[in-house]
């Protein structure tokens, strides 16, 4: 009988062992699942912050340099790190240099003094640039990858700074303690590493629309003053004077009809070039007919002295070509003034041709006056009072519209069969035609 009750007791006292054991198991579970989740709403809040961090913080930071000290200072100084580095490409993308970093090389005056550049595959860096993928390090000494910066330390984490797959920094952090980086530490990183990567590209993009506003600025700035100029050398006193006294001989001369038809061409041409002036571009025969009047005018006022051909393409005359106004007259003013005029025997002509070639408007200007050397010596012999500008602002109106490149102005001086100068060629070609 008392075998069986000791057998009873020893029952209930295994049950009630195994029910406490029982119970420690569910409260240890409890327990983990707790800290579990007290860990997972820590990483949640962490990485909240971190965003919020980027979000309010740094939203008026303006470059990037500043962004990364900031990043560095203050925000991976609150993860309990002692050493931290951010790395970025250097001008050339050939290796990457430190732009930023908390503990001993916290300050740029220290990086400046310790440089540590590392190129694609050298160190732990090197090897997440090549990867692209992190890394986490538990203890360095196990590890041939590592490359000590100033001192040597026991555990390492790296992430990449990536863009739309695009490489654009390194973060890396190491510790004194072995294991000290978690996964935890890795998903933090990770996050930082993603919004510096579009911070980053957002500051970029920003300078690079205000450049591009700069430069939009700068471009019609340029060409506002050299409309402005070419109008003024087209519309200088020295030719209205011309004009208006050529007029006033064919008065005193009881040429009437002569001086009726003068004034005329010359009201026409003022008006043209007055109403021209007020468009950045003007269709291409319109230009060439306020040209046609101008020669006229040249030709009246010299009393024929010199003829001329224009020659324009069906496809100008007939098209929607746009040209910026009075683009080529200067070189026609400056064919007629120093190359024809200054000739004393034979023919004096000059031809102009307008065509499309390649997709562009090509000028060409040919006069067989006394070319260029020639022309030169007279201008000092005779130091004139008023010397146009009209040839270089017409070049440079040339460059700007064709945004400084593709575009051209040749001049090619002309011998005559005796191998002498005989006239001058230029040549003139505008892209993007309308």
């Amino acid at each position: 009988m008392s075998m069986i009750f000791f057998c009873i007791l020893l029952i209930v006292y295994l049950f009630i062992k195994w029910r406490e054991r029982n119970i420690k198991a569910i409260e240890t579970e409890k327990l983990k699942v707790q800290q579990l989740s007290a860990r997972e709403y820590k990483s949640k809040l962490e990485l909240e912050q971190i965003t919020n961090y980027f979000s309010a913080l740094l939203i008026h930071k303006n470059s990037v340099d500043d962004v990364l000290w900031d990043v560095a200072k203050n925000l991976i100084g609150k993860l309990g790190f002692v050493d931290c580095m951010i790395y970025l490409w250097n001008d050339d993308k050939t290796k990457m240099i430190q732009k930023a970093g908390f503990g001993p090389k916290g300050s740029i005056k220290n990086i400046k003094e310790q440089p540590f550049d590392v190129v694609a595959g050298q160190g732990v860096v090197g090897y997440v640039m090549q990867t692209k993928e992190a890394v986490l390090i538990p203890d360095t000494s196990k590890d041939n990858r590592y490359r000590a910066d100033e001192m040597t330390r026991l555990s390492e984490i790296t992430v990449p700074v990536i863009y739309n797959n695009e490489l654009i920094g390194v973060i890396d952090s190491e510790h004194y303690e072995k294991d000290f980086f978690t996964q935890q530490h890795l998903q933090i990183l990770s996050t930082i590493a993603t919004l510096i990567a579009d911070k980053i590209k957002s500051i970029e993009a920003e300078q690079s629309l205000q450049q591009s506003h700069i430069e939009m600025y700068s471009m019609n700035e340029q060409l506002s003053k050299a409309k402005l100029e070419t109008l003024r050398s087209q519309m200088n006193p020295h030719f209205i004077f011309n004009c208006l006294n050529s007029i006033d001989n064919l008065i005193q001369m009881d040429e009437k009809e002569k001086a009726t038809l003068y004034l005329s061409k010359f009201a026409k041409l003022i008006r043209s070039i007055l109403e021209n002036s007020a468009h950045n571009e003007v269709p291409c025969w319109k230009d060439i007919e306020t040209l046609n009047l101008y020669l006229q005018l040249e030709q009246l006022r010299c009393d024929k002295k010199f003829s001329y051909e224009l020659v324009i393409a069906d496809e100008i005359l007939n098209g929607d070509y746009k040209v910026p106004p009075l683009i080529i007259q200067p070189f026609v003013e400056n064919a007629i003034h120093h190359g024809l005029l200054n000739k004393k025997d034979g023919n004096k002509k000059l031809i102009i041709q307008v065509s499309i070639i390649n997709n562009r408007i090509h000028y060409l200007i040919e006069d067989n006056g006394v070319g260029r050397a020639k022309a030169n010596a007279y201008k000092r012999l005779n130091k004139p009072a008023h010397q146009s500008l009209g040839m270089q602002i017409t070049t440079d109106r040339i460059n700007l519209y064709n945004q400084n490149k593709n575009g051209s102005v040749i001049i090619t001086d002309l011998v005559n069969e005796m191998q002498e100068p005989g006239g001058t060629k230029v040549e003139i070609d505008l892209i993007n035609p309308s």
